[in-house]
């Protein structure tokens, strides 16, 4: 067998590998043996078959699965050998390959185009300095939680007159144009939030209200939606329309939560085990938690972010031709070649990043371990189990459950993924300088929504990529 690899532009080359007869004829024979032993004809006893018969109906079709399947694996053994690290996969030239199933011939050629990765020379350090937000709970964030924290835990009582944020309890009667209750209407005994309410005037109504008072009002509008007019007065959705649009509501008690006080026994019923003491440290470890629920997206940010900067000081050039064709073979039923040219920027931008990142894996030697991934699915098992009330699971349990997961391909990839992406977190954090800048939740909000806008193209290049 001869292949040889041809360069036809910057980074781009094609592979031609010619396949002759004695390079398959040892496979095809002992694949034709095979079918003879199981080749069942008339007058004949099943494996007697003369080999000409064999020959004859499946020759042609065994020659050309093992000339397909060996000119496949010595390509990527080439590959391998020669260490080409290629873009994407290499594309058959069926115009340029010889494929023919014409039964007389017995060489064959074939011609694939390839795409190459350029060398990198890049190295982390102080010198390239990357913004890294951090996020700085505002007083009246944390107001808001331990407002949160301390209704969660308090007592419901019953107040003689009603406040905004009340549940009354009381009955709906349905009535005529005159206002006077129908007999044999709807009628329901139901609670209702006055909070919630969508329109402002009927909630201001509701509120001053004492047990045995009695007020007149539009359901639907007062909650702005038929579904849940439906609800409170205990009809489908499809009968409502059959029934007047006023209902009187008569209260029969008031429900308020009445706030747990700022003590002890709350800071151990809120934070379990953290022997909070005072209002001060109690306030203190709310602001904690809630800057930690904005980290994963901290780090995200800041992810991109280094993703921007090495692609940009990097310059990394690409086999932009072959690049396109490889996308639009990919995505034949999503993309146009127009669309690809539009935004093949971002797309190219994507394989440079994966081209870097992968480089930077290497350079630092980030690995990920067996017994890290089965860490990960025990803890990311456990604290799924936890959401759902489920503390205390016993360990052969957790160890069933990591086994059904670590049988699905696509679930160990991504664990592979996030615990790279987390050692590879931790690498930037050390080797660049970050740039810290505080800002609040809602402007670090702002800066996210208004940056990212999910492109199709350099999803599918980036996800394509991935794979390789």
């Amino acid at each position: 067998m001869e292949i040889v690899k041809e360069n036809t532009g910057p980074l781009e080359a094609t592979i031609t590998m010619k396949v002759n007869e004695e390079d398959y004829r040892e496979q095809v024979d002992k694949e034709l043996k095979n079918l003879q032993k199981k080749m069942h004809e008339p007058g004949f006893r099943p494996g007697k078959v003369p080999m000409g018969l064999v020959k004859k109906k499946y020759g042609r079709g065994v020659v050309l699965e093992e000339v397909n399947k060996l000119q496949a694996d010595k390509l990527f053994e080439y590959i391998k050998e020669e260490e080409l690290n290629i873009l994407g996969n290499p594309m058959l030239d069926q115009a340029a390959s010889d494929i023919s199933e014409d039964a007389a011939k017995s060489d064959f050629s074939f011609v694939y185009h390839i795409g190459l990765a350029p060398d990198i020379e890049l190295e982390l350090s102080q010198d390239i300095e990357v913004d890294y937000h951090k996020i700085k709970v505002e007083d009246e964030k944390v107001d808001d939680f331990v407002s949160e924290i301390r209704k969660r835990h308090g007592d419901y009582v019953n107040p003689g007159v009603s406040e905004e944020d009340d549940v009354l309890f009381g009955e709906f009667a349905e009535l005529d144009d005159a206002g006077n209750p129908i007999e044999g209407g709807v009628t329901n005994k139901t609670n209702v939030y006055i909070r919630f309410l969508k329109d402002e005037d009927i909630k201001n109504e509701l509120i001053g209200l004492k047990p045995g008072s009695v007020i007149t009002m539009d359901v639907q509008k007062a909650v702005g939606s038929e579904a849940e007019a439906a609800a409170m007065l205990g009809v489908t959705k499809e009968a409502l329309a059959d029934h007047g649009a006023n209902y009187r509501f008569t209260v029969e008690s008031i429900s308020r939560i009445k706030p747990a006080e700022l003590n002890e026994e709350l800071y151990e019923k809120a934070a379990p085990g953290m022997e909070i003491k005072t209002e001060e440290a109690f306030r203190e470890s709310l602001a904690k938690q809630i800057s930690q629920q904005y980290q994963v997206d901290v780090d995200k940010h800041f992810r991109n972010l280094v993703s921007e900067k090495l692609i940009e000081i990097t310059t990394l050039p690409l086999p932009e031709s072959f690049l396109k064709k490889w996308l639009l073979e990919n995505n034949k039923e999503k993309l146009s070649e127009a669309q690809i040219d539009e935004e093949f920027e971002k797309a190219a931008d994507a394989f440079r990043w994966q081209l870097i990142e992968n480089h930077l894996i290497k350079a630092h030697k980030v690995e990920v371990g067996p017994e890290e991934v089965k860490t990960q699915l025990e803890f990311f098992i456990r604290t799924q189990l936890a959401q759902y009330g489920q503390a205390d699971i016993p360990q052969e349990i957790i160890e069933k459950y990591v086994q059904e997961l670590g049988g699905k391909e696509e679930e160990v990839k991504k664990v592979y993924d996030h615990l790279y992406d987390m050692k590879m977190m931790k690498v930037f954090k050390e080797k660049l300088k970050l740039n810290e800048i505080e800002v609040s939740m809602e402007d670090f909000e702002k800066i996210v929504k208004e940056k990212y806008n999910k492109d199709e193209v350099a999803d599918d290049a980036q996800n394509e990529s991935k794979t390789e």
